[in-house]
């Protein structure tokens, strides 16, 4: 009888022993299996991250494209002023100098956006001029600066006329132009 109480014994140790083991693969596939998704998951979520990002950046974008789309062939007098005052007002925040301003209409020569030259002489410091041209980026116009000449006011000759500071100064020219999109009839 004792015999058969051992064999008993033994085979519940085996079948304990079994069902250990085979619930730890299980519990070890689970896991695993559970890490392949946790993985996806987080790719699936990095992928989210950067398209609202992405989404964001191209709001702001289509923003600026539509607001510069129109029918008319040429910049009118208002979408001018307004320009220009943007770009005095921010002269004025940043408090330089504007020596002379001038602008013009330039033809496309496809039809499908106008042009508009605004040249700005200046009278700035480098800071400043860093300033000015971000605050130029972040407009709700496309822009684009075609000539940026710097150059100091002392290497003009003028070293007799310069007042206490003024060494940091420069003279800069900017030629930039604006652009509208021209709608497809």
């Amino acid at each position: 009888m004792r015999q058969q109480y051992l064999i008993l014994l033994a085979v519940m140790i085996l079948i304990a022993l079994l069902f250990f083991h085979y619930s730890s693969q299980l519990i070890s596939q689970k896991k695993d299996r559970i890490d392949r998704f946790d993985t996806r998951i987080k790719v699936e979520q990095e992928k989210l991250n950067s398209a609202k990002v992405l989404n964001e950046q191209l709001r702001d974008v289509s923003r600026v494209i539509l607001g510069s789309i129109s029918n008319e062939r040429k910049f009118n007098a208002d979408e001018i002023g307004i320009f220009t005052k943007t770009l005095y007002d921010m002269a004025d925040k940043y408090k330089f100098a504007v020596h002379s301003f001038s602008h013009k209409d330039i033809s496309s020569l496809d039809g499908n956006f106008v042009e508009h030259l605004y040249t700005m002489e200046l009278n700035c410091t480098f800071v400043q001029l860093g300033k000015f041209l971000t605050d130029l980026e972040a407009l709700d116009y496309i822009v684009k600066i075609k000539t940026l000449d710097v150059v100091p006011y002392a290497s003009r000759g003028k070293s007799d006329a310069l007042l206490e500071g003024q060494e940091t100064r420069y003279k800069v020219t900017i030629e930039l132009s604006a652009f509208k999109v021209v709608k497809e009839v």
